[in-house]
């Protein structure tokens, strides 16, 4: 998928006053368009809907004056240009599974190592740090994203706050499995 550049401050000025003169009420709309469009990318089954959406807003800012003159209504503006991008997104997923080569059975020891390394490397997280992990990551589909919208209710977050430390925390967690699967490797 191509990606689009970084708006100018001035088109991303120009976006938010479209959103709402009020700067702080541009933002929280804003933040409301972005969550309706990762709901939607994620119930497509999209694993990489926060970044998508920002595409979208990224692609509207840097075409506002024209967005402007088309569109009445922004949130319309921004699912237009959301179905394209979310097309791209398939058609090069669909790319990358046909270049792909089937996966070669794994031995059984290696994939014991690595639930061994992703026991530990869990048992090492912070209690709410591990409370967030496996609360984050449980379950499927709408499920998954109900339970995640109880999750930031109950520790006072907003959906954008609990993806941002959900990551962060599994940024922690790949980090302490390469090295653990580094470490029993060379063993």
């Amino acid at each position: 998928m191509k990606k689009e550049r970084d708006p100018t401050p001035e088109e991303f000025e120009k976006f938010l006053l479209w959103l709402d003169p009020d700067r702080d009420a541009a933002g929280r709309r804003l933040n409301l368009i972005q969550t309706r469009m990762i709901q939607i990318l994620v119930s497509r089954g999209c694993i990489d809907a926060e970044s998508l959406a920002d595409e979208v807003c990224n692609r509207v800012a840097v075409r506002i004056d024209s967005c402007v003159t088309k569109y009445s209504d922004p949130l319309r503006c921004c699912l237009g240009f959301l179905e394209n991008v979310y097309l791209e997104w398939v058609r090069d997923e669909r790319k990358k599974i046909n270049a792909r080569e089937p996966p070669k059975a794994r031995p059984a020891d290696e994939l014991e190592r690595e639930d061994q390394c992703l026991q530990g490397c869990i048992g090492d997280l912070e209690k709410s740090d591990k409370d967030l992990f496996e609360r984050y990551f449980e379950g499927e589909g709408r499920a998954r994203i109900v339970a995640r919208q109880k999750l930031a209710e109950e520790l006072n977050l907003t959906p954008n706050a609990l993806r941002i430390q959900a990551h962060r925390i599994r940024k922690k967690m790949r980090k302490c499995m390469e090295e653990c699967i580094k470490r029993a490797e060379t063993k």
